[in-house]
């Protein structure tokens, strides 16, 4: 307090957490946004750890600061629509929630157009605002699979996530979904889950995976309709692994855009099933 007062900030309360990272609350006594270079110089230099503004949990004169993340990511996403449908069933979400952690999801709804859409597109706004209230994950995904059960129609949807932390490590949460490829240099890890889609049964099929980042490995999650396209492999998920592991780009939008048009040469130009992709890059922050 005593060094913003130096360079003439003036605020009303400073709250400091520490958890994983720190979270760091202030109100001022006025908005001025000049102000925050000083603000995060001062937070980094008493806290000893590089502090940024967390803009989606400030508004107005209240700003939320924490721990710069230690690895970055970049997103690339393709998709295109079922053939004669006007709307994809695919919805996909990548945010950075209000505690700092990143969340990349991807829900297929069952089917095709607007109804399969609504239901995709609802899981994932769920899972946003629940995860934003405070809510753990199993206990989102659990609220999630009774609201849709408890639905007078059937309204099905998988959902795949990954939430990539401050500390360096994604856990992926995967339900009813297709895998999860993670590409290392010509490498790729296959991490699947045999579960039912969400609102299928009482008690939400939820299988949890854990791992490190390592700097500059690629994550790829996909809908069936990507999966399927290919009938050439029983195995539905090999052809995926070994496209990606002759792929010499790095770069994600290149890589989304190579294997959605890959996806529709299996099917001939004709799109049997809504296609979606998200591609993500993890790489080491060396600010």
């Amino acid at each position: 307090v005593e060094l913003l007062k130096q360079k003439e900030i003036e605020i009303q309360e400073i709250s400091i957490q520490k958890e994983d990272r720190y979270l760091v609350e202030i109100y001022m006594e006025k908005s001025n946004i000049t102000d925050i270079d000083y603000i995060e110089k001062i937070l980094t230099d008493i806290l000893k750890e590089k502090i940024v503004l967390n803009q989606e949990a400030s508004i107005g004169t209240r700003l939320n600061f924490l721990s710069d993340d230690k690895y970055v990511m970049a997103i690339g996403n393709a998709e295109t629509t079922k053939a004669n449908s006007k709307v994809s069933g695919d919805s996909v979400l990548s945010i950075k929630l209000k505690d700092g952690k990143y969340l990349v999801a991807i829900s297929d709804g069952m089917g095709s157009g607007e109804e399969a859409r609504q239901s995709s597109n609802k899981a994932l706004k769920m899972l946003e605002n629940l995860l934003v209230s405070g809510f753990d994950k199993k206990t989102s995904m659990e609220l999630i699979n009774s609201s849709l059960i408890n639905q007078n129609e059937e309204i099905f949807a998988t959902l795949d996530i990954a939430i990539d932390l401050y500390k360096g490590n994604i856990e992926f949460i995967k339900n009813g979904a297709c895998p999860t490829y993670i590409k290392n240099s010509n490498n790729v890890q296959v991490i699947k889950a045999n579960s039912l889609p969400v609102g299928i049964i009482n008690h939400a099929g939820l299988q949890a995976f854990d791992r490190d980042i390592i700097s500059g490995e690629i994550m790829l999650m996909c809908t069936d309709g990507i999966l399927d396209s290919n009938v050439e492999y029983k195995n539905k998920e090999l052809w995926v692994k070994y496209l990606l592991e002759d792929i010499e780009t790095t770069s994600v939008q290149k890589i989304a855009d190579l294997i959605l048009n890959e996806a529709v040469d299996n099917s001939y130009g004709v799109t049997k099933d809504d296609m979606s992709l998200i591609v993500c890059k993890l790489i080491l922050n060396k600010n």
